[in-house]
């Protein structure tokens, strides 16, 4: 079964009147635009490697004096300057933002999951006129990344002191009528004694009383 890179480059080249590439051919263009997961390739490397194998078939590309994806490579990464140099925009990878990311959040003492920097870095524009823009993103995405996390860390701690708080409450309230019931017991208890006392000594009162 191909890969996504050979059936979709196939399919490009087709439609465009070209045929009769090898495996070989297509594992070459693969190569040439540096796509290491055939089965997720971008819409750029897709485009290139359809450029890679038709000026391969037209022999525009040259094999006497260098490699052909060396060339072709140079090409490709002029073509791309020349577009940056007309849109003002200077792209970056995702990869080198997230290495970016992770380089910038060990200055601040920040630690990230993988997770968490592709979150970052989807935040980040990549089509800035310099780095300097970029990493100001990236400083300004990881402070917010910061003041998020230490919001969420005060909203537990807040959380945890409530509990703790109404648990101190409910506590001395249950003392308090524990207390309550006991003084109540006894006082229950003195006055039973007392009565009984009181009938005690009506009943030798009494009996004295009859003797005289």
């Amino acid at each position: 079964m191909s890969d996504k890179f050979t059936n979709n480059v196939r399919a490009r080249l087709y439609k465009q009147g070209y045929q009769g590439f090898t495996k070989d051919d297509y594992t070459s263009a693969a190569l040439a635009v540096e796509c290491d997961d055939l089965n997720n390739p971008t819409k750029e490397q897709l485009s290139q490697a359809v450029d890679y194998l038709k000026a391969k078939a037209t022999s525009q590309l040259s094999v006497v004096d260098d490699p052909v994806e060396e060339k072709f490579l140079i090409q490709v990464e002029k073509e791309q300057a020349e577009t940056e140099l007309e849109t003002g925009a200077l792209a970056v990878a995702p990869q080198d933002v997230g290495e970016m990311i992770t380089s910038k959040a060990a200055v601040l003492g920040v630690i990230l999951s993988e997770q968490q920097i592709n979150d970052i870095a989807d935040s980040v524009d990549t089509l800035a006129s310099t780095f300097d823009e970029i990493l100001e993103q990236v400083e300004t995405a990881l402070l917010a990344y910061a003041d998020f996390s230490a919001n969420q860390v005060d909203a537990k701690i807040e959380q945890t002191l409530t509990r703790v708080q109404e648990r101190v409450v409910n506590r001395h309230e249950q003392s308090r009528d524990k207390l309550s019931l006991g003084l109540t017991g006894i006082s229950a208890a003195l006055e039973a004694s007392r009565n009984q006392t009181k009938s005690q000594l009506s009943g030798i009162l009494a009996r004295l009383n009859m003797a005289q």
